[in-house]
Parts: structure tokens; C-alpha cells; sequence
């Protein structure tokens, strides 16, 4: 009896959590990304955790004013770390470090084992009472702003550039060249998680549908990023008619391919490894 509810469970978390359709409506724009400073929280203070936080900030600070591509040591990297397979050499390690009230969420980039851009999201503790004394030491790292708080971003341009050398008069605009990046979030799907929330990546693309040509699908095919890769090739199934060089297009898809095989998604809840190009052809019969 008790298997039998915990397998209904199941399915009622998952059932809640699929989406298919792909007729969101999506607004997106970043700024580099930035969150309000939530106080919500008055719980009483330990200053155990306090005095912890603030070490590791100091320490922190002074790396990345010395050299701000030298984060492995401070974050404890090391070949037991997760590595997320980009394709074409990058690769991705995510994680978070903390000591007390605060900390940070990374997003490394590295190829040929070095760092060679990141995202740093703060953790800013919610309890009021520890709002000015943390706001002073954040503001020695994050950049902070009308009670915003923006994430810290090392050498994110190069992200933005295409994999190969394009000739093209086109620029792309803010959104778009987040979204070559993998910060924009590297799983490739529509939506996932118990909120069933549409991934970032996917919120961008929908929300520039209407800015991307051919010419700007092609630049989105050669992002750093696997998913917008997979995105674009998807955009490219789906209106080939408005194509020229399909030659040169198919060979290079089929680059993509062989350089990740799989890609990272979500079913429902569940955070899985898929077969590339079997994923794209299942979304190219999903229309718009």
C-alpha cells in the first residue's frame, strides 16, 4: 500500500511539472543579471555565523582584485568536481560556498583546465538586522545599486562571441548575446523543476523570436552555449525555406552533433542526459 502511494506521488509531481506547448509568452531583459536585496527576515542573530562570512568575503575580494580568473583555490575545484560538457573543449562546473549567513553561487567556464569566464551570483542573507553590515561587504565585490544587487561577470564578451569567425554586418542585441552564453543556462528544453518554470534560455528565445533572421540564426548556431546551439538549429528546421547555403548549414549541424552527442534537460522534475539530435527533431514537430 505504502509503494503504492509513493508511485502515485510520482506521477502527480511529474504530470504537474510537464509543459509541451511552446506558446509562452516570455519578457526577458537583462542587465547583467541583478535581484532586489530581500529583508524580510527579522529571526534573531548568531554572531558565530556572522564572523565566518566575513573572512571568506575579505578573502574573496582580495583574489579578484589581484587576479580575477584565479577562483579554484578559494572554491575548492578540483578533478572530483562535476564538468559539464560544452562541446568544442569548454566546459561548465557550477557550485556554491558559503560560511555562515552568505555566500555565492558559481558558474565556471574553463577550457584546457584553465578559467576563462565565470558568473558569480550572491547569496545575500534575508534577515534585516544584518542588512547594513552585509550591504558594505557585498559592495566590496558585487556592484549595488537602488537596493539591487548584479551578478559579477569575468570576461562574459568573449562568451558572447560566435565559435568561428562569421562575416556578418549583423549585432546582436543584449538578450541575445546573454543568450550565447552559458549563463543563459545550458539545458536544452523548454521548461522543468516542481515549478515547472520555463528555462532562461528558453524565455529569451522566445521573447526574440521575432528579431532572429537567418543571419542571426546562423551566429546563434556557433554560441558557446550547446543549447542555443540546439535552439537555433531548431529555428533553422522549422524555417528552412527562408535559408541559402543549406550545404554549409547541415554540415555544420552535424559538427554540433558529433562535439555533444548528449545534452542536459529536464522531464518533469528530473534533470536527465538526452540524445542530442533526437531531441532537437522531437521539438522541431512542436510548433510555436
Amino acid at each position: 500500500m505504502k509503494f503504492k502511494l509513493k508511485y502515485i506521488l510520482i506521477l502527480i509531481i511529474v504530470f504537474s511539472c510537464k509543459q509541451n506547448n511552446l506558446d509562452v509568452k516570455a519578457e526577458f531583459k537583462t542587465k547583467q543579471i541583478s535581484e532586489l536585496v530581500d529583508t524580510s527576515v527579522t529571526d534573531s542573530i548568531n554572531e558565530n555565523w556572522a564572523k565566518k562570512d566575513l573572512p571568506f568575503l575579505l578573502e574573496l575580494e582580495q583574489i579578484l582584485k589581484n587576479d580575477e580568473s584565479d577562483v579554484l583555490g578559494i572554491l575548492k575545484i578540483d578533478e572530483n568536481d562535476v564538468r559539464i560538457k560544452l562541446g568544442f573543449g569548454y566546459e561548465q562546473i557550477e557550485g556554491t560556498m558559503g560560511k555562515g549567513y552568505a555566500g555565492i553561487y558559481y558558474n565556471l567556464i574553463l577550457k584546457e583546465e584553465k578559467v576563462i569566464s565565470y558568473e558569480i551570483t550572491p547569496n545575500f542573507p534575508r534577515n534585516k538586522l544584518l542588512t547594513e553590515r552585509y550591504l558594505k561587504l557585498f559592495s566590496r565585490i558585487f556592484k549595488i545599486d537602488d537596493n539591487t544587487i548584479y551578478n559579477r561577470y569575468y570576461n562574459i564578451e568573449n562568451m558572447e562571441k560566435p565559435l568561428k569567425n562569421i562575416n556578418s554586418n549583423v549585432s546582436l542585441n543584449e538578450n541575445l548575446r546573454f543568450l550565447m552564453t552559458p549563463f543563459a543556462g545550458t539545458r536544452y528544453g523548454f521548461s522543468g523543476g516542481f515549478g515547472g518554470g520555463i528555462f532562461t534560455n528558453r524565455t529569451i528565445f522566445l521573447e526574440e523570436s521575432k528579431n532572429i533572421t537567418p543571419e542571426v540564426c546562423h551566429i546563434l548556431m556557433n554560441s558557446i552555449n550547446p543549447a542555443t546551439r540546439l535552439m537555433a538549429i531548431e529555428f533553422y528546421m522549422k524555417n528552412k525555406s527562408n535559408f541559402e547555403n543549406q550545404g554549409l548549414i547541415n554540415n555544420w549541424i552535424e559538427t554540433v552533433y558529433s562535439e555533444l552527442p548528449t545534452i542536459g534537460t529536464m522531464e518533469g522534475c528530473f534533470g536527465i542526459d538526452r540524445n542530442s539530435r533526437n531531441l532537437v527533431e522531437e521539438y522541431v514537430q512542436i510548433k510555436n
